[in-house]
């Protein structure tokens, strides 16, 4: 596991976003209970569970988009780091503070633009197939994490930073 800082920031942060992965998770996992429940009832008693799929879709947008910003956070992503590890460490903060810079821009666009999208499935009241679950329900996980998701990279942009500007020791 990543040291992520002693700044209290970061700890909070770091508190805040594996709240939120530990949640995604548990819903997921309640989600395959079910699924293997309606497997297990289908095959044997010929009885499934209605709305199994809807159940499990939800339950994916929750475990994916409420993990991503721990995994911001923590910078546990796939990094082709001997591209920069010739840098000296300044540089290499540097580019670190860019890249979560970099990030950070593409989250907001994706926020803002699965904002107006969302809104339009409110206006719409779309809702899905089996259960009728609001689809803003599907949206929620969504727009929650990738706003964290936008503070996480924002953050971790601005601890490179600092170290790229410190004086070496």
């Amino acid at each position: 596991m990543r040291k992520i800082g002693s700044v209290p920031i970061f700890r909070v942060a770091d508190r805040i976003a594996l709240g939120f992965a530990f949640a995604g998770v548990c819903a997921l996992g309640i989600a395959t209970l079910v699924l293997m429940v309606d497997i297990a009832l289908r095959k044997s008693v010929g009885f499934s569970i209605t709305g199994t799929i809807d159940m499990l879709q939800l339950a994916q947008m929750f475990c994916v988009f409420f993990a991503l910003p721990a995994a911001f956070l923590r910078e546990s992503h796939v990094g082709v780091e001997f591209t920069t590890d010739w840098l000296p460490p300044r540089a290499r903060a540097a580019v670190k503070a860019l890249a979560a810079l970099l990030s950070a821009a593409l989250l907001a666009a994706i926020l803002w633009y699965s904002l107006g999208q969302a809104a339009i499935q409110l206006r719409q009241e779309d809702r899905s197939v089996t259960l009728g679950i609001p689809m803003l329900a599907y949206w929620a996980p969504l727009l929650v994490g990738s706003a964290l998701s936008t503070a996480a990279a924002l953050l971790v942009a601005g601890r490179h930073a600092r170290d790229a500007t410190r004086r070496p020791a």
